[in-house]
């Protein structure tokens, strides 16, 4: 909304930006960004339990290479999670080739 606009309650409100643009967290789709946090602290707790804190750093260090790929995905086609979903849930409805 301008500055010097009013809205004329009734008529005119505004409208939340997460309707047409998608919430991203770090770059990547809020689901997934998370989903991959939990996944990579989770296998070095793990990991730490059962061997040392060194294979502990592994599941850390591989946390910004999965997240970057999300992120380039994510530039790269913003719904790319939901192409990719659908075109594996609807697969057997085209018959090409």
């Amino acid at each position: 909304m301008t500055a010097g606009r009013e809205l004329i309650e009734g008529y005119e409100s505004p409208i939340h930006r997460a309707l047409w643009e998608r919430i991203l967290t770090w770059g990547a789709p809020r689901l997934w960004s998370a989903l991959w946090v939990v996944v990579c602290l989770y296998a070095a707790l793990v990991l730490l339990t059962a061997f040392s804190a060194r294979w502990a750093l592994a599941p850390l260090g591989l946390w910004p290479v999965g997240q970057g790929i999300m992120v380039w995905l994510t530039m790269w086609d913003v719904q790319f999670d939901d192409v990719l979903l659908a075109s594996v849930k609807y697969r057997s409805f085209y018959d090409a080739g």
